[in-house]
């Protein structure tokens, strides 16, 4: 059940709020509202040989808009009829993204809005935190989204992986709530019949009725997911989150990059 939602603000995405508000009032859960502001390092300032009471001020104004990102989430949860609680996050930068990946590890599902290349807001920067440290689902809502969640159908994009395995455990909720549910696999190789079977009873079980489908390789599995959601009709894409790189910041790959550039739907990503 999802029951504890956190949504990610920061005063500029409009759009995360909006809709975490409306599933969690769906889903009879209680909301968090957490912003996240970076403060820019003393030394930068020093530096920069700029007075310190410039520098309070920096800060303050810092503060001041998280607090106000967090009341604007708030008030509109109360609007609903939703109980939320709110925190704000201001720390330097370098320590920011693994503060909020803390902060969550006691929620059941996060919400957040997609990166905007042309617009970029302090949010970006943290998903990534979130999917490698926070441990919990990750909900990414278009920068476009203007419907409420609807959930009519949901695609689970199935590779047999682990991340697609947490993925589809982390959806489970949502997916008992969505009235088409679609598992489907992009390759040129045969999928087993008994994996099929496994995957639908598997679903089954949670009181959920799906079907498997596979998409033939050709595409980049990014761009056969996203033409696939968008020939369904589905209002939601579930998926691993896939990544390489431990050895520096995560770094995701090129699937799920492809995914987060260019969808049109909500995406839940789980790690």
């Amino acid at each position: 059940m999802i029951k504890d939602l956190t949504i990610v603000v920061d005063g500029v995405g409009r759009r995360a709020a909006p809709y975490g508000i409306r599933l969690a009032a769906q889903c009879d859960a209680c909301v968090s509202a957490v912003s996240v502001l970076p403060l820019v390092p003393f030394e930068t300032f020093a530096q920069a040989e700029i007075r310190y009471d410039l520098v309070v001020a920096a800060g303050q104004d810092a503060r001041e808009q998280a607090d106000a990102a967090v009341e604007a989430v708030a008030a509109a949860a109360r609007e609903a009829g939703l109980s939320c609680e709110t925190s704000a996050i201001c720390t330097s930068a370098p320590l920011a993204p693994h503060r909020l990946a803390g902060f969550v590890h006691l929620s059941d599902i996060v919400v957040i809005e997609q990166a905007d290349d042309t617009a970029p807001k302090p949010a970006d920067a943290y998903l990534e935190a979130l999917l490698y440290e926070g441990a919990r689902p990750v909900l990414v809502v278009p920068y476009i989204q203007e419907a409420p969640p609807r959930l009519t159908g949901a695609v689970v994009a199935w590779d047999g992986s682990a991340p697609a395995a947490r993925a589809l455990s982390d959806a489970l909720p949502l997916l008992r709530r969505t009235a088409r549910v679609e598992l489907v696999s992009v390759t040129d190789e045969p999928v087993p019949e008994a994996t099929r079977w496994r995957a639908i009873r598997h679903l089954a079980r949670h009181g959920i009725e799906a079907v498997f489908d596979v998409i033939p390789g050709g595409l980049p599995v990014g761009e056969a997911l996203l033409s696939h959601v968008a020939d369904r009709g589905a209002d939601l894409l579930v998926m691993g989150a896939y990544g390489h790189s431990r050895l520096r910041e995560a770094i995701l790959g090129g699937t799920s990059r492809t995914i987060l550039a260019s969808m049109t739907v909500p995406v839940l990503m789980s790690r």
